[in-house]
């Protein structure tokens, strides 16, 4: 099977073209925004735009995956869309009215990602429902090209568009990237969530928690992933004022998140031309995220501009690649009806700490200096990766059969 096969499936087809231009909005947007705030307020306001993105994503990140296991994922993913819509036209607003831009920015960021809390499980939800089992690989591997596109040429255009005519413009370029994929949502068909029966919210969590709970793999994934997230989140905290301490502005930015985003394209596409088996997926995940950190620290690093750029390279394709292994797992691995909820617990559990990360990675950054920060967020971001490489059970991605949540057909424990 070739990723020709699965871009030849027209409904995931629009899928991959509408959430790919949705991606490219969002990444003008967030670099915009970034760089806006970061000259303005500094890191430890830059940390705190971010803590209000997952102050409001993260408290409903349960119920976005009940809801999603419960609704048709295409309906869930276009009232998601077009509400996004809608609060970023009221920001684009706000601030041609002359209201103060890092408040709006906050409250925005803050909404947005609430809705995301609905969108995001959504669409990782809704890939395995287009398209047959033994796809996956390649349907992943186009959906991380498709986002990783959308983070290549977002940057360039964000980074240009703030440079040149500010905020508002990004913003606006957002709006009608939200509309353009709430167009195509409507295309696609509604798939129901095939399931016997249904619960309240506290019966629909323990239920996907019991199913975390019986796959190694997936447990201490979300387990040593609240730790790695705690030093990348401190560590993209530190990238504007890498780029302003070398002299260079907001067009540089852009090209620092345009490169990282080409890396990863390609790794993408390699993790779709050779899919990793089963057997192996676990080890070469690891092994990867230890290869990002190191990257990550040389970023700090003293060096000149292009020599940072090979390592924001490397660290994309290393980064798309385990992508594609942690979205097929999580797509043959996880029953239908639960794959809302466990989105949900994934992302929550590798998400939990980030609120305060910015935060910290803020403060540590004005306290200490960049690479007195990157090299403690690396130190333990490299102790979580050799856990993983550690323990057998957490480096077996492959399908654990129990009572409960027993393999069916099409879910073999390997391949």
């Amino acid at each position: 099977m070739g990723m020709k096969e699965a871009w030849d499936v027209p409904e995931f087809r629009r899928l991959l073209i509408g959430n790919g231009v949705n991606m490219l909005g969002s990444s003008i947007f967030i670099i915009g925004m970034s760089w806006t705030v970061a000259q303005i307020g500094g890191p430890k306001i830059y940390g705190l735009i971010f803590t209000a993105y997952f102050l409001g994503h993260l408290p409903l990140l349960l119920y976005g995956g009940m809801v999603v296991d419960r609704m048709p994922r295409r309906t869930v993913a276009l009232v998601a869309d077009l509400s996004q819509a809608v609060l970023v036209t009221l920001a684009l607003i706000a601030l041609m009215a002359g209201m103060d831009e890092i408040n709006t920015l906050l409250v925005v960021t803050f909404l947005t990602g609430g809705a995301g809390a609905f969108s995001i499980p959504a669409i990782g939800a809704l890939v395995p429902d287009l398209v047959e089992e033994d796809l996956l690989p390649q349907a992943n591997a186009l959906r991380g090209v498709a986002m990783t596109a959308a983070w290549m040429l977002g940057p360039l255009i964000g980074g240009m568009a703030v440079g040149t005519w500010g905020i508002e413009v990004c913003l606006l370029i957002d709006v009608v990237t939200f509309l353009f994929s709430g167009a195509v949502l409507w295309s696609i068909s509604e798939i129901p969530v095939v399931r016997d029966e249904v619960g309240d919210l506290r019966e629909e969590v323990f239920e996907a928690w019991e199913f975390v709970k019986t796959q190694p793999w997936l447990f201490a994934g979300i387990l040593m992933f609240m730790i790695w997230h705690v030093g990348d989140s401190a560590i993209e905290i530190g990238v504007p004022f890498i780029i302003g301490n070398k002299g260079l502005g907001a067009n540089a930015f852009g090209v620092f998140g345009a490169v990282g985003a080409l890396g990863a394209m390609a790794g993408s596409i390699l993790g779709g031309i050779r899919p990793i088996s089963k057997e192996h997926r676990g080890k070469v995940f690891y092994i990867f995220i230890g290869g990002i950190a190191w990257c990550m620290l040389m970023w700090a690093m003293p060096i000149p501009f292009w020599a940072v750029l090979v390592f924001v390279l490397l660290e994309g394709v290393l980064g798309g690649t385990l992508g594609v292994i942690w979205r097929t797992t999580m797509s043959d691995s996880v029953d239908q009806h639960l794959r809302g909820r466990v989105n949900s617990l994934d992302a929550i559990g590798s998400l939990i700490f980030i609120p305060f990360a910015p935060l910290l990675g803020g403060w540590m950054i004005e306290t200490t200096n960049v690479l007195t920060t990157y090299s403690i967020a690396v130190a333990f971001m490299v102790l979580t990766t050799t856990a993983g490489l550690i323990v057998p059970s957490f480096r077996s991605f492959e399908r654990v059969d129990s009572e409960r949540f027993p393999i069916t057909a099409g879910q073999n424990p390997s391949d």
